[in-house]
């Protein structure tokens, strides 16, 4: 199974090793034999600073290792939508699935493609037909039904029916209360982060304000 467009060694698998009490988490290249067997693929949008990404992360978890019980026949891509290299690597730390390299240039493609404008987002497709899209609506299906969402994704690759990978209409998801606290807690994150950027700058600037004294005095 060739996987959409000439992403070549885009995506990363994740192996752990153990050995005694020491857990080590590796991040290796994956290959086309990720894919085999594999009937739905998901491109899962989601970034390490939003709490509702973390939220959705143990939902999507859930499905996921649900379906892949006996054997893989649905695969998770993850599209990160991070700020930064160690954010991609904290987040993806708590996935299973596959995951493109951090800055891959195919991120902005899809993200374009499927015009996406919110986060977590999750784009359902047909890797077995030209990866043309089964849902856009991934995240409200596996929130509402998880243990249906697939065999509906199935159905709709059976009869070949299809959607357009732009939504015509704005979708619309049900923040939970736990959605909420975590949005507040994220906001006094955002804010002692900016705080401390700051504070930062501000001993920098000292710093150099000092070293720039000494060499004047000698």
């Amino acid at each position: 199974m060739k996987k959409e467009g000439n992403y070549g060694d885009s995506f990363l698998k994740k192996k752990i090793q153990e050995k005694e009490t020491e857990r080590n988490e590796k991040f290796e290249p994956a290959g086309e034999e990720e894919f085999e067997g594999v009937k739905i693929v998901a491109y899962y949008f989601s970034a390490y600073h939003c709490p509702a990404s973390r939220i959705f992360n143990n939902s999507l978890k859930e499905v996921y290792n649900s379906i892949n019980l006996d054997e893989k026949f649905f695969e998770v891509v993850y599209v990160p939508c991070d700020f930064d290299e160690d954010s991609h690597r904290n987040n993806y730390a708590y996935m299973p699935w596959l995951s493109f390299k951090f800055n891959d240039e195919n991120i902005a493609l899809l993200k374009k493609k499927y015009q996406v404008k919110q986060i977590p987002y999750l784009v359902v497709v047909d890797p077995q037909n030209e990866w043309q899209t089964l849902s856009i609506r991934g995240r409200k299906e596996v929130q509402e039904q998880p243990e249906e969402c697939f065999e509906l994704w199935l159905s709709n690759q059976k009869n070949q029916k299809y959607t357009d990978p732009v939504p015509d209409t704005p979708i619309s998801t049900t923040i939970t209360d736990e959605a909420k606290e975590a949005m507040i807690v994220y906001k006094q994150w955002e804010e002692d982060r900016k705080r401390e950027k700051e504070e930062e700058r501000e001993r920098e600037e000292k710093e150099k304000a000092e070293k720039e004294a000494r060499l004047k005095a000698s």
